[in-house]
């Protein structure tokens, strides 16, 4: 049931038009793709009888990992039991993100962003957008915390720039006036999810990558020496000496039909909405500063605990094409159901029309919601499985699946083939979850 006007806050937002989907979007507005745009299928004469790895996903991760191991020179085949981008990539916003904080993950979304950069250059168009990042602060105490922000950056060789209330009317003169400062950092970016993900597979199947979707992984296979020697699937048998488990909130599920157990990763719902053209004319991504503490911070409920979760928000607003504006985010965990949690979705509306006054005004056209891999300790998994040699993860990524899906598949790619990897593996090693290791730097 729509929230009544009498139970919103003092906001003085017009709720009902929010969530009314309007009766025909201006012209100019521009539907989202269903779909990446592919090559088209592989025929059976184009299938590879023994591909060297067999990925097992086909979100932005798993189409990442099948192009940097087809550079690699990998023969290389894709399954998903759905299409490509049908779960998680084909339902989140495109935020190219560098997190200050820990400094192992400012290092690893440094490469992945600077990979996103060149990769723009070498596959097709995927909507890249410089936009930087605005983290916008409400009140003056709010200041500090921007400040400890901008120090994080600094420490890792990232410039950065306080601004004034002035300043901030400067770089975007559509946000409320009352405001009392940002951090503004320029390296952030933006992208179409579902194209990204389809010019990376576009990328790997120029170089021979056979992709099976509606094609179900049921197990693997053990040679001798407990080696991977197949990949059992809805389709038959595909024999490989390399598994890639990139399924995202999945990932357990094949890791336990692998004989492993499942690895700790649990669906954590986000619910999102998208304007019709609104006339705010935003240019920036932009994030409040409580972001740093439902998205940055651990989780306040336990996932394991099966203690019901009341969802957090933290307002993430992020400039399409055309004038329109994807607004976010809410996290909550729960169950593998993609059911949109309308007052979690109402509350974020009204931070967003907080910030920028003219939403208030927006007609909403689209609502839906996807489903984030949160892993135990909030850093993702990436590499081998020392107890099923062959068999490797590259999931757990929660909210910055597409920010790092370039360099999770290059050190999958690295780690495969042997080559030195581009950054120290071990803190996102799958292995800390099945034996003890070293704490996170």
């Amino acid at each position: 049931m729509m929230p009544s006007r009498a139970a919103a806050p003092a906001c003085n937002l017009p709720v009902r038009r929010a969530f009314a989907p309007s009766a025909r979007p201006p012209r100019r507005f521009r539907r989202l793709p269903l779909r990446p745009s592919l090559p088209p299928r592989m025929t059976a004469a184009h299938r590879t009888s023994h591909p060297d790895a067999v990925v097992l996903g086909g979100g932005i991760v798993g189409c990442s990992v099948a192009y940097w191991l087809s550079v690699a020179g990998l023969r290389v085949c894709l399954v998903d039991r759905q299409g490509i981008s049908g779960g998680t990539s084909g339902a989140c916003q495109g935020h190219l993100m560098v997190t200050p904080s820990p400094p192992y993950f400012l290092r690893l979304t440094q490469a992945s962003v600077r990979l996103w950069r060149e990769l723009r250059q070498t596959l097709p168009d995927f909507e890249f957008r410089d936009t930087g990042c605005l983290w916008l602060a409400e009140t003056a105490d709010d200041l500090s915390l921007l400040r400890e922000v901008a120090q994080q950056f600094k420490a890792g060789g990232e410039a950065t720039e306080l601004l004034d209330p002035r300043g901030l009317r400067q770089q975007e003169p559509g946000l409320a006036h009352d405001l009392p400062g940002a951090l503004f950092y320029r390296g952030d970016a933006v992208v179409m999810p579902m194209k990204a993900a389809g010019a990376l597979l576009h990328g790997a199947i120029a170089r021979g990558c056979e992709v099976r979707t509606f094609c179900e992984a049921t197990g693997v296979r053990r040679g001798a020496g407990g080696r991977v020697e197949a990949v059992l699937t809805s389709q038959g048998e595909i024999p490989t000496r390399v598994v890639v488990n990139c399924a995202g909130v999945w990932t357990p599920d094949l890791t336990d039909r692998a004989g492993l157990g499942r690895v700790p990763i649990f669906p954590r719902r986000g619910d999102l909405m998208i304007t019709t053209p609104t006339g705010a004319k935003v240019k920036t991504q932009i994030l409040e500063v409580s972001y740093l503490r439902t998205a940055g911070g651990k989780a306040k409920v336990d996932p394991e605990s099966g203690e019901p979760d009341p969802g957090a928000h933290a307002m993430n607003l992020q400039p399409q094409t055309h004038d329109t504006i994807l607004i976010g985010s809410t996290r909550q965990f729960g169950s593998y159901e993609r059911k949109v949690n309308r007052a979690l979705l109402h509350t974020s509306m009204l931070r967003a029309a907080r910030y920028v006054p003219s939403l208030m005004r927006a007609s909403i056209v689209r609502t839906w919601s996807g489903l984030r891999p949160y892993p135990r300790d909030k850093f993702p998994l990436i590499g081998p499985i020392a107890a099923l040699p062959g068999y490797y993860v590259a999931s757990g990524h929660e909210g910055l699946g597409i920010t790092l899906a370039p360099i999770t598949g290059k050190l999958i790619a690295e780690l495969v083939t042997g080559a030195p990897p581009t950054l120290d593996p071990a803190p996102v090693s799958p292995d800390r979850f099945l034996a003890p290791s070293a704490a996170h730097a």
